[in-house]
């Protein structure tokens, strides 16, 4: 059987009718045999529509609950299919859908989650994000450091593929709000074998991102009440986690 039948693309889209179709092909291009859903969140464009021309199952939330419950969503409906492993990547256009290969090569060597990291050595291809975003993620990394999680350089990435009992305790567990380092946290408490693999990423091609200009700000503080206490938590499990 196709490897990639076992698998489900699950990509979060709010406003994305500019890109998501273009997301959608190349996701379906790099798996083809995978089940692709869009989770279109609340969307007052013509995302869920380009979507589902584009071949993507689509779920409709019934207005805009965030990036966190969107991927839940996904995650949740991928376990529900029986999905083996899952990957999630933007609907606008950042991550790149040729970049799948190495993230599910990753879980086949014995990872159980893979973060594409677009910060380890990919030659200074892609884009750079804006400065109070690249000030937000060096944080994240410092203090994941501090808890023995050395290897993180990207943890705010989005872009990452799971599998078996870890896929599915992200859908039982992936945040609200601020989800990508809690899901690290989590991960790495829990004891999973968590990599990072280097890929390529683009400037987004449409919408708004969630975490841009002084959101980036707000993401931040979001974690800071019980951020610390919850990430030095994690020392003795984090300090498992390793990265490539």
């Amino acid at each position: 059987m196709d490897p990639s039948a076992r698998t489900v693309v699950v990509i979060p889209a709010f406003n994305e009718a500019g890109t998501v179709e273009r997301v959608v092909a190349t996701a379906r291009a790099a798996l083809p045999g995978a089940t692709v859903v869009v989770v279109d969140d609340g969307s007052r464009d013509a995302t869920a529509e380009r979507a589902r021309a584009a071949g993507a199952e689509v779920l409709r939330l019934p207005f805009n609950c965030g990036i966190g419950v969107a991927v839940q969503t996904g995650l949740r409906f991928a376990i529900g299919r029986g999905a083996e492993q899952v990957v999630r990547l933007d609907g606008d256009g950042q991550h790149d859908a040729a970049e799948i290969a190495k993230l599910i090569a990753a879980l086949e060597r014995g990872a159980d989650c893979a973060i594409g990291s677009r910060f380890l050595d990919v030659a200074g291809a892609g884009y750079r994000s804006s400065f109070l975003r690249r000030v937000g993620i060096r944080w994240f990394a410092a203090v994941l450091r501090l808890v023995g999680a050395a290897g993180v350089t990207d943890p705010t990435s989005g872009f990452f593929a799971a599998r078996g009992r870890a896929a599915a305790f992200l859908a039982e567990t992936y945040a609200s709000d601020y989800p990508e380092v809690d899901a690290v946290v989590r991960l790495a408490r829990r004891g999973f074998r968590i990599v990072e693999v280097p890929v390529v990423m683009h400037e987004r091609g449409g919408g708004i991102s969630s975490i841009g200009g002084l959101a980036t700000v707000g993401y931040i503080a979001g974690h800071l009440p019980g951020g610390w206490s919850e990430l030095f938590r994690t020392a003795a499990a984090a300090g498992k986690l390793q990265s490539r």
